[in-house]
C-alpha cells in the first residue's frame, strides 16, 4: 500500500477514534447525568455505563491493532511492538505506525539514490 494511502486512512481512523473515545464519551455520560430522573439509580448504572465504554475501547483499540498487522509489510519485530503498543494505546500506535512508515519509505528512497 502506498504511503500516502496509509497517511489518510490512519488519520482517518485517528480522527475517528479520538471523537468516539474522548469526546462522544464524556459529554454522552454528562448528558445521560443531566437526564437522569431518578439519583438513587446513578450508582448502579455508572458501573453498567463505565463497562461498556471500557469494552467500546477494547474493541476499537482490538480492530486498530489488526489493521497495523494487515498493512504491515515485513512484520518485523518493531512492526509487532507497535502492534502492541496500539493495543494499549491507539493514538501512540497510530502515531509510531504511520512515522515507522514514513521512515521505511524515506529509507528505501535513500537507498535506492545512493546506488546510482
Amino acid at each position: 500500500m502506498d504511503t500516502k494511502k496509509i497517511l489518510t486512512k490512519y488519520s482517518i481512523l485517528l480522527l475517528i477514534y479520538i471523537a468516539l473515545i474522548h469526546f462522544v464519551k464524556p459529554y454522552g455520560l454528562q448528558l445521560y447525568y443531566t437526564l437522569l430522573s431518578q439519583p438513587d439509580m446513578i450508582a448502579e448504572n455508572i458501573r453498567i455505563i463505565q463497562s461498556a465504554f471500557i469494552t467500546i475501547t477494547f474493541l476499537l483499540n482490538l480492530i486498530l491493532a489488526i489493521f497495523i498487522i494487515i498493512d504491515s509489510k515485513q512484520k518485523k519485530g518493531l512492526d509487532w511492538l507497535i502492534v502492541i503498543i496500539t493495543f494499549f494505546s491507539a493514538e501512540t500506535g497510530i502515531a509510531l505506525f504511520l512515522m515507522w512508515q514514513i521512515y521505511k519509505e524515506l529509507n528505501k528512497k535513500y537507498e535506492a539514490q545512493q546506488k546510482i
